[in-house]
């Protein structure tokens, strides 16, 4: 990895400014990789951060991403390991992969300023009845300890699952999400609790919902947990409520609030975005629900940023206006070679308008200088 190997330093505050920052990781063909950092202004454009993009020739795969840091996997010469890097610094940490006699099934970034906390969730683990091992690795002690929960029972997976179709973790208000068998496993950092939340799509048969294209997406907005999904209707976007806003409001008084707490926010069917597309772009003959991914939401814009084959789009809710944020090249319809995650950032940008991403080769490996 085209990255010096040393401790992660304390980063400065991030926060989010008033656009939304997004990081698109970009594979070749060969095997490497790009990633460029843009930030997105109220949904009217974009503009990289060159001094954060950078480049590898190395095969990396993005996991996750928490107040600054990326946590990637990839290899350390013929061994498997997580990369936590800085793209303030340039500097990573390798972390070796944790023994596990089960599948790690899920990993997670938890990051507080000051130190960070990779987490693997282990399935079918040989220490607990109910199957569920959690792995921690401290970069306060560099090593790994486990924890495994008492008071939840891990909802049956499938035996294989499609990374470039998951859903990324989401790290907020001190703990980290994951949309895992249908449900949303939600891991306090400090104390070590778990607690499992039905989603709002959740099916009998999850294993086969789990092999199925349509995206989704955990995000952060104003404090709030949003999860974003598509499906064949259309997309839609349900707010994660707390405890006390659950039991005061009064929502679904027939469901049981300590496994289901969310409410519907915002819900727009194909017909209707497919209208908008195409009086912008022209007809779009070949679209299919598949094609439509959420990568982001902002509550105090009202706009969703998707990912189509080959851009990716702004919509807003209260205006209806569909715009493009960016362009990227993808090969024949196999759009998952770019993926995108949301991105906090300690600086604001000044957007310029539409942004292409794929920029040439000699150009993203000038950004790694």
């Amino acid at each position: 990895m085209n990255m010096k190997q040393k401790n992660i330093k304390t980063a400065s505050a991030i926060s989010q400014g008033s656009g939304v920052g997004l990081v698109s990781h970009y594979q070749f063909e060969n095997g490497s990789s790009q990633f460029v950092f843009f930030d997105v202004q109220n949904g009217s454009g974009s503009s990289i951060d060159k001094s954060l993009s950078f480049f590898t020739e190395t095969f990396v795969q993005t996991l996750a991403s928490s107040n600054g840091l990326i946590l990637l996997s990839g290899y350390s010469g013929d061994q498997p390991c997580y990369f936590v890097f800085n793209p303030l610094t340039k500097s990573s940490t390798i972390v070796p992969q944790p023994c596990v006699n089960g599948r790690v099934v899920r990993v997670g970034l938890a990051f507080d300023g000051c130190q960070y906390e990779v987490v693997a969730v282990e399935a079918n683990s040989s220490g607990s009845s109910d199957g569920l091992g959690l792995h921690v690795f401290s970069s306060d002690t560099s090593k790994w300890r486990s924890h495994h929960p008492t008071n939840l029972t891990l909802p049956s997976m499938p035996e294989i699952e499609f990374q470039e179709l998951g859903t990324p973790p989401l790290y907020s208000n001190g703990a980290i999400h994951w949309e895992i068998g249908g449900y949303l496993l939600e891991y306090q950092v400090q104390g070590n609790h778990c607690e499992l939340y039905e989603l709002p799509n959740v099916f009998e048969d999850w294993s086969w919902q789990s092999t199925m294209t349509y995206r989704r997406c955990l995000c952060e907005s104003g404090g709030r947990i949003y999860y974003c999904y598509a499906d064949f209707d259309g997309f839609h976007i349900w707010d994660f409520l707390k405890k006390h806003e659950y039991d005061n409001f009064g929502f679904y008084p027939y469901i049981d609030s300590r496994k289901f707490r969310w409410k519907l926010v915002h819900s727009i069917m194909h017909e209707v975005f497919i209208s908008k597309y195409q009086n912008i772009y022209g007809s779009y003959s070949d679209w299919e629900p598949y094609k439509i991914a959420p990568i982001a939401y902002s509550e105090v814009a009202q706009t969703i940023y998707l990912l189509l084959p080959g851009t990716v789009v702004s919509y807003n809710f209260d205006t209806g206006i569909l715009r493009s944020i960016c362009t990227y090249s993808y090969p024949c319809i196999n759009f998952n070679c770019c993926s995108f995650l949301p991105w906090k950032r300690g600086t604001d940008l000044q957007a310029n308008g539409e942004t292409e991403l794929n920029l040439p080769l000699a150009e993203m490996e000038k950004l790694s200088l």
